[in-house]
């Protein structure tokens, strides 16, 4: 351990110098010029005698590594503009998707009670959140909302890992929102901790269109207009250390969607789907999220996450389900993204059950105040589509899986996180079990 210990510190050390404002030993300024402003002296880390305190998200300090005094200055939360990039590999890998890159700008403006704004934007998808309420009207709230889902790919379902290109097809929505909610500030009092219930109308419209392996026999569901009721609770009472892992509190939450589908017919391979099955559906999805010390350590160095996220749909198919799957596991990070459950391990969006369990169990620990070592753990219950008796049926099962995570500050202000994950429910070229990587970089601009 000591040589891990020294081998963290010296890599820290290095980043640091390169990534962190370090306050320059220099010449005095010449007497003629004007004075500089005042500067509000900077807390340090740790005070002489006192337990370490893990540095919270925003939060300014001083402190000194090597024998250099290093300087973080604090950072307004409430108006955040940042990238993300990252690339996803799996061994064996699903056909198509054995490597992909991913990529988002992430903008969060909420300057006072009564506004908040969201954004996620990839392009061809995106998800806008717009909140506003009069001095008169608050904590109610009008809400406005956008998501679209518009890969200009072809999309086809796995089974047992393989992809069944004879039911590939272009499909995509866009899915407007409008309506009222309720958002009141919660402990711990950080801008982002609060409780929020929102009802929404969305009038989202659905497109499919054959693609070039798709078979002759497959018939594409109609374009049609889509109509749902969203009703949507989020409450966030976390605390989140420098770089936004969840270090303290809870995080809890649930969506219940009604979605009606004005024109469908009969779909699928000769029409096996029927419509009767998927016109109109319902769904409800929760989740809870919580942070805490490790019993009898006593240190803020150590911490216990774990995350539960449930799901049942009735009526659901293949565009109707959610979407689950492995890629970025960045739980409770963000007060927008923590009901999107990640099953590690897996593909990236490679299930659409109609009814999932999926637990996650995490030990951190900090070795210095911009780096954390995880242990991870998790266990999926889903049903998924399998190949039995030369046919395809729905069989529920178990997804099993063991992890390890870093994520540290790095060049040039920006946060690195790498996974790696071994899930050993997932099926790969006939087996059981695959591997994940997961290298994700991200910055603020």
């Amino acid at each position: 351990m000591g040589n891990l210990d020294g081998n963290i510190i010296r890599l820290a050390g290095l980043l640091l110098l390169l990534g962190f404002p370090v306050r320059a030993e220099g010449k005095p300024p010449p007497q003629d010029s004007p004075p500089a402003p005042e500067k509000k002296e900077l807390p340090p880390l740790q005070p002489p005698g006192a337990p370490y305190r893990t540095p919270l998200s925003g939060a300014g300090f001083k402190t000194t590594v090597f024998g250099r005094e290093i300087e973080v200055p604090p950072r307004d939360r409430r108006s955040v503009s940042a990238w993300d990039l990252g690339l996803t590999a799996a061994a064996p890998g699903l056909k198509e998707s054995e490597a992909l890159p991913f990529g988002s700008l992430f903008l969060w403006r909420h300057p006072d009670d009564r506004l908040l704004f969201r954004a996620v934007i990839v392009g061809f998808y995106d998800e806008i959140f717009f909140a506003k309420s009069a001095p008169s009207t608050g904590p109610f709230e009008g809400v406005l909302t956008l998501e679209n889902f518009t890969i200009p790919s072809a999309n086809a379902e796995y089974i047992d890992g393989r992809r069944l290109d004879e039911e590939e097809l272009y499909w995509g929505r866009v899915r407007p929102g409008i309506g009222f909610g309720y958002r009141k500030q919660m402990w711990p009092g950080e801008q982002d901790n609060m409780l929020a219930l929102t009802l929404t109308g969305e009038p989202s419209f659905s497109y499919f269109e054959k693609a070039h392996d798709t078979a002759g026999n497959y018939v594409e569901p109609q374009d049609t207009f889509e109509p749902r009721l969203h009703l949507q609770a989020r409450w966030d009472a976390m605390l989140r250390n420098l770089l936004e892992l969840p270090h303290l509190g809870v995080e809890a939450g649930g969506d219940y969607v009604y979605g009606f589908r004005v024109n469908w017919d009969d779909w699928g391979a000769n029409r096996s789907e029927k419509a009767e099955d998927g016109r109109d559906y319902q769904s409800f999805t929760g989740y809870l999220l919580g942070a805490a010390a490790v019993p009898f350590l006593g240190s803020d160095r150590h911490r216990l996450i774990g995350s539960v996220h449930g799901s049942i749909t009735k009526d659901g198919d293949r565009f109707s389900n959610p979407r689950i799957g492995g890629g970025p596991t960045g739980g409770g990070e963000e007060f927008g993204s923590t009901y999107r459950p990640v099953i590690p391990g897996a593909g990236i969006d490679e299930f659409f059950p109609s009814h999932y369990t999926v637990g996650v169990g995490e030990y951190r620990w900090e070795p210095i105040f911009f780096t954390y070592l995880s242990a991870r753990a998790s266990v999926a219950y889903l049903d998924r589509l399998r190949r039995q008796g030369g046919g395809v049926r729905e069989k529920e099962g178990v997804l099993s899986s063991i992890g390890a995570r870093i994520t540290t500050g790095f060049l040039f202000h920006t946060r690195l996180q790498i996974d790696y994950n071994y899930n050993f429910g997932v099926i790969r070229q006939g087996e059981y079990g695959g591997h994940e990587m997961v290298a994700h970089f991200s910055g603020a601009f």
